[in-house]
Protein backbone atom coordinates (compact mmCIF):
# COMPACT_ATOMS: atom_id res chain seq x y z
CA UNK A 1 0.00 0.00 0.00
CA UNK A 2 1.26 3.42 -1.10
CA UNK A 3 1.53 6.33 1.07
CA UNK A 4 -1.12 8.10 -0.05
CA UNK A 5 -3.79 5.47 0.45
CA UNK A 6 -2.25 4.07 3.75
CA UNK A 7 -2.52 8.09 5.07
CA UNK A 8 -6.07 8.03 3.77
CA UNK A 9 -6.92 4.91 5.32
CA UNK A 10 -5.58 6.48 8.79
CA UNK A 11 -7.10 9.36 8.52
CA UNK A 12 -10.61 8.07 7.59
CA UNK A 13 -10.43 5.40 10.45
CA UNK A 14 -9.22 8.29 13.34
CA UNK A 15 -12.22 10.23 11.53
CA UNK A 16 -14.80 7.94 12.30
CA UNK A 17 -13.25 7.59 15.71
CA UNK A 18 -13.58 10.79 16.52
CA UNK A 19 -17.30 11.50 15.51
CA UNK A 20 -18.02 8.38 17.08
CA UNK A 21 -16.19 10.36 20.46
CA UNK A 22 -18.13 13.66 19.48
CA UNK A 23 -21.80 11.76 19.56
CA UNK A 24 -20.96 9.94 23.08
CA UNK A 25 -20.79 13.74 24.24
CA UNK A 26 -23.98 15.19 22.49
CA UNK A 27 -25.84 14.32 25.13
CA UNK A 28 -23.73 16.07 28.19
CA UNK A 29 -22.72 19.03 25.93
CA UNK A 30 -25.90 21.19 27.45
CA UNK A 31 -24.97 20.66 30.95
CA UNK A 32 -24.06 23.72 33.11
CA UNK A 33 -21.88 22.74 35.93
CA UNK A 34 -21.58 25.23 39.08
CA UNK A 35 -18.02 25.84 38.06
CA UNK A 36 -19.31 27.19 34.63
CA UNK A 37 -22.41 29.49 35.71
CA UNK A 38 -20.01 30.73 38.59
CA UNK A 39 -16.32 31.09 36.83
CA UNK A 40 -16.42 29.89 33.53
CA UNK A 41 -19.40 31.69 31.91
CA UNK A 42 -18.51 35.00 34.04
CA UNK A 43 -14.77 35.37 32.83
CA UNK A 44 -16.00 34.52 29.22
CA UNK A 45 -18.33 37.24 29.63
CA UNK A 46 -16.28 39.90 31.52
CA UNK A 47 -13.67 39.35 28.62
CA UNK A 48 -16.29 40.23 25.74
CA UNK A 49 -17.44 42.93 27.21
CA UNK A 50 -13.49 44.25 28.08
CA UNK A 51 -12.78 44.17 25.04
CA UNK A 52 -11.52 40.67 24.32
CA UNK A 53 -7.42 40.73 24.76
CA UNK A 54 -7.43 43.80 26.47
CA UNK A 55 -9.28 43.06 28.99
CA UNK A 56 -6.87 40.21 30.45
CA UNK A 57 -5.03 43.58 31.82
CA UNK A 58 -7.39 43.12 34.97
CA UNK A 59 -7.22 40.34 37.47
CA UNK A 60 -10.28 37.66 36.62
CA UNK A 61 -10.22 34.37 38.48
CA UNK A 62 -7.50 32.27 39.55
CA UNK A 63 -6.41 30.43 36.30
CA UNK A 64 -3.49 30.96 34.47
CA UNK A 65 -2.67 33.50 31.51
CA UNK A 66 -2.65 30.53 28.83
CA UNK A 67 -6.36 28.85 29.50
CA UNK A 68 -7.99 32.92 29.67
CA UNK A 69 -6.45 33.15 25.67
CA UNK A 70 -7.95 30.32 24.86
CA UNK A 71 -11.37 31.62 26.21
CA UNK A 72 -10.74 34.83 24.36
CA UNK A 73 -10.32 33.75 21.10
CA UNK A 74 -14.42 32.41 21.63
CA UNK A 75 -15.02 35.64 22.21
CA UNK A 76 -14.38 37.23 18.77
CA UNK A 77 -16.53 34.72 16.78
CA UNK A 78 -20.54 34.10 17.37
CA UNK A 79 -20.13 30.17 18.78
CA UNK A 80 -22.47 29.19 21.77
CA UNK A 81 -20.08 30.31 24.53
CA UNK A 82 -21.01 26.55 26.55
CA UNK A 83 -20.53 24.87 23.06
CA UNK A 84 -17.05 27.06 22.82
CA UNK A 85 -15.84 26.14 26.08
CA UNK A 86 -16.61 22.21 26.03
CA UNK A 87 -15.02 21.94 22.61
CA UNK A 88 -11.73 23.64 23.73
CA UNK A 89 -11.54 20.19 25.95
CA UNK A 90 -12.67 17.78 22.93
CA UNK A 91 -9.93 19.45 20.64
CA UNK A 92 -7.35 18.57 23.47
CA UNK A 93 -8.63 15.27 24.19
CA UNK A 94 -7.74 14.16 20.55
CA UNK A 95 -4.49 15.41 20.74
CA UNK A 96 -3.78 13.32 23.82
CA UNK A 97 -5.51 10.59 22.47
CA UNK A 98 -3.10 11.18 19.57
CA UNK A 99 0.03 10.93 21.74
CA UNK A 100 -1.51 7.90 23.54
CA UNK A 101 -1.49 6.15 20.28
CA UNK A 102 2.08 7.00 19.06
CA UNK A 103 3.32 5.84 22.65
CA UNK A 104 1.33 2.29 22.06
CA UNK A 105 3.04 2.44 18.98
CA UNK A 106 6.25 2.21 20.07
CA UNK A 107 6.08 -0.61 22.31
CA UNK A 108 3.76 -2.61 19.94
CA UNK A 109 4.40 -1.26 16.15
CA UNK A 110 0.82 -2.17 15.37
CA UNK A 111 -1.42 0.29 13.55
CA UNK A 112 -4.74 -1.85 15.19
CA UNK A 113 -3.60 -1.42 18.53
CA UNK A 114 -2.62 2.06 18.28
CA UNK A 115 -6.11 2.58 17.04
CA UNK A 116 -7.70 0.65 19.51
CA UNK A 117 -5.94 2.80 22.72
CA UNK A 118 -7.09 6.02 20.54
CA UNK A 119 -10.57 4.77 20.16
CA UNK A 120 -10.36 3.86 24.42
CA UNK A 121 -8.51 6.91 25.45
CA UNK A 122 -11.34 9.05 24.08
CA UNK A 123 -14.07 6.89 25.71
CA UNK A 124 -12.52 6.81 29.07
CA UNK A 125 -15.62 7.86 31.33
CA UNK A 126 -13.72 10.43 33.56
CA UNK A 127 -12.34 12.12 30.08
CA UNK A 128 -16.37 12.28 28.95
CA UNK A 129 -17.42 13.68 31.82
CA UNK A 130 -14.94 16.10 32.68
CA UNK A 131 -14.97 18.08 29.29
CA UNK A 132 -18.25 17.38 27.99
CA UNK A 133 -20.44 17.71 31.21
CA UNK A 134 -18.31 19.28 33.83
CA UNK A 135 -16.89 22.09 31.27
CA UNK A 136 -13.49 21.72 33.14
CA UNK A 137 -10.10 21.80 31.46
CA UNK A 138 -8.32 19.16 32.95
CA UNK A 139 -7.11 17.53 29.68
CA UNK A 140 -5.38 20.70 28.50
CA UNK A 141 -2.16 20.40 30.60
CA UNK A 142 -2.43 16.23 30.74
CA UNK A 143 -2.57 16.11 27.21
CA UNK A 144 1.04 17.80 27.12
CA UNK A 145 2.15 15.99 30.05
CA UNK A 146 1.12 12.88 28.15
CA UNK A 147 3.18 14.58 24.72
CA UNK A 148 6.57 15.12 26.82
CA UNK A 149 6.26 11.81 28.56
CA UNK A 150 6.10 11.20 24.38
CA UNK A 151 9.02 13.04 23.30
CA UNK A 152 11.52 11.57 26.89
CA UNK A 153 10.19 8.00 25.26
CA UNK A 154 11.76 9.20 21.39
CA UNK A 155 14.76 10.78 23.53
CA UNK A 156 14.14 14.38 22.64
CA UNK A 157 14.48 16.13 26.18
CA UNK A 158 14.13 19.68 24.98
CA UNK A 159 11.04 19.23 23.01
CA UNK A 160 9.77 17.03 26.38
CA UNK A 161 10.78 19.87 28.80
CA UNK A 162 9.23 22.44 26.57
CA UNK A 163 5.98 20.50 26.79
CA UNK A 164 6.06 19.93 30.33
CA UNK A 165 6.34 23.78 30.67
CA UNK A 166 3.58 24.39 28.63
CA UNK A 167 1.97 21.58 30.49
CA UNK A 168 2.60 23.67 34.10
CA UNK A 169 1.84 26.83 32.56
CA UNK A 170 -1.80 25.70 32.02
CA UNK A 171 -2.55 23.72 35.78
CA UNK A 172 -0.18 23.11 38.53
CA UNK A 173 -1.75 19.57 38.99
CA UNK A 174 1.06 19.26 36.10
CA UNK A 175 3.98 18.67 38.98
CA UNK A 176 2.72 15.43 40.13
CA UNK A 177 5.05 14.38 37.38
CA UNK A 178 8.11 16.36 38.25
CA UNK A 179 10.01 13.57 39.89
CA UNK A 180 9.96 11.51 36.94
CA UNK A 181 12.22 14.30 35.46
CA UNK A 182 14.21 14.16 38.63
CA UNK A 183 15.23 10.43 38.10
CA UNK A 184 15.59 11.76 34.35
CA UNK A 185 17.96 13.97 35.75
CA UNK A 186 19.84 11.50 37.73
CA UNK A 187 20.26 9.23 34.77
CA UNK A 188 21.76 11.81 32.72
CA UNK A 189 18.39 11.30 29.42
CA UNK A 190 18.08 15.22 30.57
CA UNK A 191 20.43 18.03 31.60
CA UNK A 192 20.11 20.87 34.45
CA UNK A 193 20.51 23.55 32.03
CA UNK A 194 16.88 22.38 30.22
CA UNK A 195 14.93 22.60 33.14
CA UNK A 196 15.43 25.84 32.82
CA UNK A 197 13.26 25.76 29.68
CA UNK A 198 10.17 24.88 32.63
CA UNK A 199 10.29 28.74 34.02
CA UNK A 200 11.00 30.18 30.37
CA UNK A 201 8.14 28.85 28.82
CA UNK A 202 5.86 29.78 31.67
CA UNK A 203 7.04 33.41 31.16
CA UNK A 204 6.90 33.00 26.62
CA UNK A 205 3.46 31.86 27.51
CA UNK A 206 2.88 35.49 29.65
CA UNK A 207 4.12 37.94 26.92
CA UNK A 208 0.59 38.56 25.61
CA UNK A 209 -0.59 39.25 28.78
CA UNK A 210 2.26 41.55 29.79
CA UNK A 211 2.06 43.20 26.75
CA UNK A 212 -1.73 44.42 27.75
CA UNK A 213 -0.97 45.09 30.71
CA UNK A 214 -1.18 42.87 33.58
CA UNK A 215 1.24 43.01 36.44
CA UNK A 216 4.36 40.42 36.20
CA UNK A 217 3.89 40.31 39.69
CA UNK A 218 -0.40 38.95 39.41
CA UNK A 219 1.00 36.32 36.94
CA UNK A 220 3.95 34.69 38.85
CA UNK A 221 1.89 34.54 42.41
CA UNK A 222 -0.87 32.91 40.19
CA UNK A 223 -0.28 29.50 41.74
CA UNK A 224 0.49 30.92 45.26
CA UNK A 225 -2.49 32.45 45.30
CA UNK A 226 -4.41 29.33 44.66
CA UNK A 227 -2.88 27.49 47.42
CA UNK A 228 -4.40 29.73 49.59
CA UNK A 229 -7.96 29.47 48.48
CA UNK A 230 -8.66 25.73 49.98
CA UNK A 231 -8.40 25.00 53.87
CA UNK A 232 -9.83 21.56 53.91
CA UNK A 233 -7.76 18.01 53.96
CA UNK A 234 -10.03 17.18 50.84
CA UNK A 235 -12.49 18.05 48.44
CA UNK A 236 -14.06 14.74 47.37
CA UNK A 237 -10.50 13.36 46.07
CA UNK A 238 -10.21 9.61 47.41
CA UNK A 239 -7.64 10.20 49.10
CA UNK A 240 -6.17 8.90 52.43
CA UNK A 241 -7.60 12.42 54.03
CA UNK A 242 -11.20 10.05 53.95
CA UNK A 243 -9.92 8.18 56.97
CA UNK A 244 -9.20 11.86 59.16
CA UNK A 245 -12.22 13.05 60.24
CA UNK A 246 -13.15 16.15 61.44
CA UNK A 247 -14.34 15.32 65.00
CA UNK A 248 -11.06 13.77 65.56
CA UNK A 249 -8.67 15.67 63.64
CA UNK A 250 -10.01 19.25 63.92
CA UNK A 251 -6.36 20.57 63.56
CA UNK A 252 -6.60 20.60 59.64
CA UNK A 253 -3.46 22.51 59.52
CA UNK A 254 -1.34 20.38 61.53
CA UNK A 255 -2.71 17.15 59.75
CA UNK A 256 -1.93 18.59 56.21
CA UNK A 257 1.44 19.98 57.12
CA UNK A 258 2.23 16.24 58.25
CA UNK A 259 0.81 15.00 54.77
CA UNK A 260 2.96 17.39 52.56
CA UNK A 261 5.99 15.88 54.80
CA UNK A 262 5.03 12.75 54.51
CA UNK A 263 4.35 12.76 50.69
CA UNK A 264 7.53 14.51 50.07
CA UNK A 265 9.45 11.71 51.76
CA UNK A 266 7.63 8.71 49.93
CA UNK A 267 8.94 10.83 46.82
CA UNK A 268 12.02 10.99 47.58
CA UNK A 269 12.23 7.26 48.39
CA UNK A 270 10.93 6.15 44.80
CA UNK A 271 13.48 8.51 43.48
CA UNK A 272 15.93 6.93 45.85
CA UNK A 273 15.11 3.67 44.77
CA UNK A 274 14.85 4.81 41.00
CA UNK A 275 18.01 5.90 40.57
CA UNK A 276 19.91 3.57 42.91
CA UNK A 277 18.73 0.02 41.19
CA UNK A 278 17.34 0.65 37.91
CA UNK A 279 20.66 0.94 35.81
CA UNK A 280 18.89 2.59 32.62
CA UNK A 281 15.55 3.85 32.47
CA UNK A 282 13.50 2.18 29.94
CA UNK A 283 10.46 2.65 28.02
CA UNK A 284 8.39 0.62 30.81
CA UNK A 285 10.22 2.59 33.77
CA UNK A 286 8.72 5.75 32.26
CA UNK A 287 5.11 4.88 31.94
CA UNK A 288 4.90 3.08 35.63
CA UNK A 289 6.96 5.66 37.46
CA UNK A 290 4.46 8.52 35.54
CA UNK A 291 1.48 6.29 37.02
CA UNK A 292 3.23 5.93 40.37
CA UNK A 293 3.46 9.71 40.82
CA UNK A 294 0.23 10.79 38.97
CA UNK A 295 -1.28 8.58 41.67
CA UNK A 296 0.39 8.52 44.80
CA UNK A 297 1.15 12.09 44.99
CA UNK A 298 -2.26 13.61 45.03
CA UNK A 299 -3.44 10.14 47.35
CA UNK A 300 -1.09 11.82 49.72
CA UNK A 301 -1.35 15.71 49.67
CA UNK A 302 -4.08 17.37 51.16
CA UNK A 303 -7.02 19.67 49.76
CA UNK A 304 -6.83 17.71 46.64
CA UNK A 305 -10.17 18.21 44.73
CA UNK A 306 -11.60 15.26 43.00
CA UNK A 307 -10.19 16.24 39.31
CA UNK A 308 -6.88 15.56 40.29
CA UNK A 309 -6.44 12.03 39.52
CA UNK A 310 -7.20 13.17 35.94
CA UNK A 311 -3.96 12.33 34.97
CA UNK A 312 -3.75 9.32 36.36
CA UNK A 313 -6.96 8.05 34.74
CA UNK A 314 -4.73 8.85 31.35
CA UNK A 315 -2.22 7.25 32.38
CA UNK A 316 -3.57 4.17 33.81
CA UNK A 317 -4.21 3.22 30.19
CA UNK A 318 -0.63 3.44 28.90
CA UNK A 319 0.34 1.13 31.90
CA UNK A 320 -2.73 -1.40 31.09
CA UNK A 321 -0.40 -1.60 27.63
CA UNK A 322 2.47 -1.17 28.84
CA UNK A 323 1.62 -4.27 31.41
CA UNK A 324 -1.72 -6.05 29.63
CA UNK A 325 -1.99 -8.35 33.15
CA UNK A 326 -2.55 -5.80 34.93
CA UNK A 327 -5.74 -4.02 33.28
CA UNK A 328 -7.95 -3.89 36.13
CA UNK A 329 -5.71 -0.64 37.22
CA UNK A 330 -7.09 1.00 33.83
CA UNK A 331 -10.57 0.43 34.58
CA UNK A 332 -10.18 0.67 38.23
CA UNK A 333 -8.86 4.07 38.57
CA UNK A 334 -10.70 6.15 36.51
CA UNK A 335 -14.07 4.18 37.98
CA UNK A 336 -12.88 5.32 41.45
CA UNK A 337 -12.24 9.14 40.03
CA UNK A 338 -16.11 8.83 37.84
CA UNK A 339 -18.12 8.04 40.98
CA UNK A 340 -15.89 11.02 42.93
CA UNK A 341 -17.29 13.30 40.06
CA UNK A 342 -21.09 12.24 40.81
CA UNK A 343 -21.50 14.23 44.32
CA UNK A 344 -20.82 17.72 42.85
CA UNK A 345 -22.01 17.28 39.45
CA UNK A 346 -25.28 15.88 40.45
CA UNK A 347 -25.39 16.37 44.24
CA UNK A 348 -25.25 12.53 45.51
CA UNK A 349 -23.99 11.41 49.05
CA UNK A 350 -20.23 11.59 49.43
CA UNK A 351 -20.31 8.40 52.27
CA UNK A 352 -18.89 6.38 49.33
CA UNK A 353 -16.33 8.09 48.62
CA UNK A 354 -14.30 6.76 52.06
CA UNK A 355 -14.87 2.94 50.36
CA UNK A 356 -13.49 4.39 47.44
CA UNK A 357 -10.58 5.80 48.76
CA UNK A 358 -9.93 2.52 50.22
CA UNK A 359 -10.29 0.78 46.65
CA UNK A 360 -7.54 2.70 45.48
CA UNK A 361 -5.37 2.67 48.33
CA UNK A 362 -5.18 -1.18 47.44
CA UNK A 363 -4.64 -0.20 43.68
CA UNK A 364 -1.79 1.78 45.14
CA UNK A 365 -0.27 -0.97 47.23
CA UNK A 366 -0.90 -3.13 43.90
CA UNK A 367 1.19 -0.66 41.57
CA UNK A 368 4.09 -0.06 44.88
CA UNK A 369 4.67 -3.88 44.62
CA UNK A 370 4.55 -4.86 40.89
CA UNK A 371 7.23 -1.85 40.88
CA UNK A 372 9.41 -4.01 43.62
CA UNK A 373 9.13 -6.76 41.51
CA UNK A 374 10.42 -4.87 38.53
CA UNK A 375 13.59 -3.86 40.67
CA UNK A 376 14.08 -7.30 42.03
CA UNK A 377 14.50 -8.25 38.54
CA UNK A 378 16.14 -5.28 37.30
CA UNK A 379 19.11 -6.13 40.09
CA UNK A 380 19.11 -9.91 39.10
CA UNK A 381 19.68 -8.74 35.65
CA UNK A 382 22.33 -6.83 36.72
CA UNK A 383 24.15 -9.72 38.07
CA UNK A 384 24.15 -11.82 35.53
Amino acid sequence: MNKNKRFLKKFVILAAIIWLAFVVRIHGLPTTSQDYNAFLSRWFDSIKTGGGFSALKNSMGDYTQPYLYLLTLGTYTDINKLFYIKMISFVFEIMVAFYIMKIVNMKYKNEKIGYLSFGILLIIPTVIFNGSVWAQCDIIYTSFVIGSIYYILREKPITSIIFYGVALSFKLQAIFILPLFAILLFKNRIKIYHLLLIPITYLFLSIPSLIVGRPLKDILLTYLNQSSEYTNLTYNAPSIYQWFTSSFFSNTTLIGNIGIMFTLVVVLSIIYVSFRYIKVIKYENVIELSLLFAVIIPFLLPRMHERYFFMADIISLLYAFCFPRKLYVAIIIPLVSLFCYFPFLYNTSIDSIVDLSIVLFVIIIDLICTFRIHLINEIKLQKI
